[in-house]
């Protein structure tokens, strides 16, 4: 006697703590919806997800579905069958197609034995009520659970994940310049809805294993942050006409207060980004915050410049080690030498560089003012290359290990380009440079992947407050990794 199968059922109950719309990204991310398949699956009161499992696979489909919150129930077949109306329900068997598999009619015959093939480690093989075809989706038992068809095997164990970037040019153009429009039409008031609408989309073009990333700030939030961050930013500015001291108080308490401001951004910035439904945060203080940014600076200039690698090591261990996903912190590897190496090639490029320019100056006038462009770029080019590959380079998430390979020419051509064209379109270029650069960081960085994430838990933390990260934007204080 063959062993009894089961249908799993979702009727639209979600779990305590979590709402609609989360749990309808989770079925989004889970199994690669669009908005227009995911309607269709809320909007019926009983959709039969699957049918014909055996016990176990059936229990591994309901403990899948309820980590992104949505509760489903294991019916027979006969049963969920009988209790389907035809204008109440949905009840298909659709077998999505995973990465890899050559034909989907290979997959269609092979629905019975796929549930358990195609995604190991407990992954499932959702059927959704659609119109269209199948479509890919990643393993919902975690992040790596299975070798993607864009990962490459590396050596040690190791599975390289290359990041992605989707977007494009002319779709972040139509998105800028509405946001750009109504800011100025509505003084501003709209600029924390045209933030929240470029985080989303650079975040949702921005692909890892097959699952986008989120940006999940409240513009609400945003739009409070920044009118106070705005009213502290016109005492500071109107402090001269009061008087020089009162100028020097509001200067100096600015000073006190960036570390403040550095930890409420990180915080806010980290909490409002996930990926899998698993949110990232920042545990950084204060206190030690300010120690790497006013103690250790200001170490760097008595000593005439001799410990600011030092500060910069403190610096990005702060910043990496008090990162986290979920509950797991990130790990920040990189020795002193290794900053003492880079600040001196900087160094030396930049003593060799202007000392040629300025001979090349007294011999040939104009060739020495090329010569000192050239070598500011060549400083700005080789300090972004070679901090970001040594930061990604000495940064781990528990045996996971992030990776970064920026090349000095290609990183190059792309700043001179995106420049040219900024300046030949008078600033219209903008969201195509800022397409391109995104692009080049997503096809340079990847993650060197030891095994899967499916025991990371999202750390339910209460949200960090908005105002930090306001106030350090209107500021210019630019703190990211």
């Amino acid at each position: 006697m063959s062993d009894a199968t089961y249908a799993v059922v979702f009727t639209g109950e979600i779990a305590d703590g979590f709402d609609k719309e989360e749990v309808k990204a989770g079925f989004g991310r889970l199994f690669g919806l669009g908005a227009e398949r995911l309607e269709q699956l809320f909007a019926h009161p009983r959709v039969v997800l699957k049918q014909g499992l055996l016990r176990e696979e059936a229990e591994r489909y309901l403990a899948t579905l309820g980590k992104i919150g949505a509760l489903a129930s294991l019916e027979p077949p006969l049963a969920a069958a009988a209790r389907v109306a035809p204008a109440a329900a949905v009840q298909e068997d659709l077998p999505v197609q995973p990465a890899g598999t050559p034909e989907p009619a290979a997959a269609s015959a092979a629905a019975s034995t796929a549930a358990t093939a195609a995604f190991p480690a407990g992954g499932v093989q959702a059927e959704v009520p659609a119109a269209a075809a199948p479509v890919a989706a990643p393993s919902p038992a975690g992040p790596f659970a299975g070798t993607p068809a864009a990962a490459v095997q590396k050596g040690d164990g190791f599975r390289e994940l290359p990041f992605e970037f989707t977007g494009k040019g002319g779709e972040f153009f139509r998105i800028w310049i509405v946001n750009l429009l109504l800011s100025i039409i509505t003084l501003g008031i709209y600029s924390a809805w045209a933030k929240v609408r470029t985080q989303r989309y650079f975040y949702g073009n921005t692909r890892l294993d097959g699952s986008s990333f989120e940006y999940l700030a409240d513009p609400i939030k945003i739009l409070k942050g920044r009118i106070i961050a705005f009213v502290l930013l016109v005492i500071y500015v109107g402090s001269d006409m009061v008087s020089p001291v009162f100028s020097a108080i509001c200067a100096l308490l600015l000073f006190i207060g960036m570390p403040w401001i550095i930890v409420r951004s990180l915080s806010f910035r980290n909490h409002n980004s996930a990926w899998r439904g698993v949110r990232f945060g920042f545990d950084g203080r204060v206190g030690t915050s300010a120690k790497v940014f006013l103690m250790w600076p200001l170490l760097g200039m008595l000593t005439l410049g001799l410990l600011f690698p030092l500060a910069m090591k403190h610096q990005q261990r702060f910043l990496v080690g008090n990162s986290r996903y979920g509950s797991t912190l990130f790990d920040f590897s990189a020795g002193t030498k290794r900053f003492y190496a880079l600040v001196g090639l900087g160094l030396l490029i930049a003593v060799c560089g202007f000392g040629l320019a300025f001979v090349l100056g007294l011999a040939f006038g104009l060739l020495g003012m090329l010569g000192g462009m050239a070598t500011y770029l060549a400083i700005f080019v080789y300090f972004n290359v070679a901090t970001t590959n040594l930061i990604y380079g000495s940064t781990s998430l528990a045996e996971h290990q992030l990776s970064a390979h920026y090349n000095y020419g290609s990183y190059a051509g792309l700043m001179v380009t995106n420049l040219l064209c900024m300046v030949l379109t008078f600033g219209l270029f903008y969201p195509w440079a800022k397409v391109r650069t995104a692009r080049y960081a997503a096809e340079h960085i990847s993650l060197l992947a030891a095994g899967d994430l499916d025991g990371f838990i999202a750390d339910q933390r209460s949200g960090a407050s908005a105002t930090g990260g306001e106030i350090g934007d209107l500021f210019d204080i630019d703190i990211g990794l």
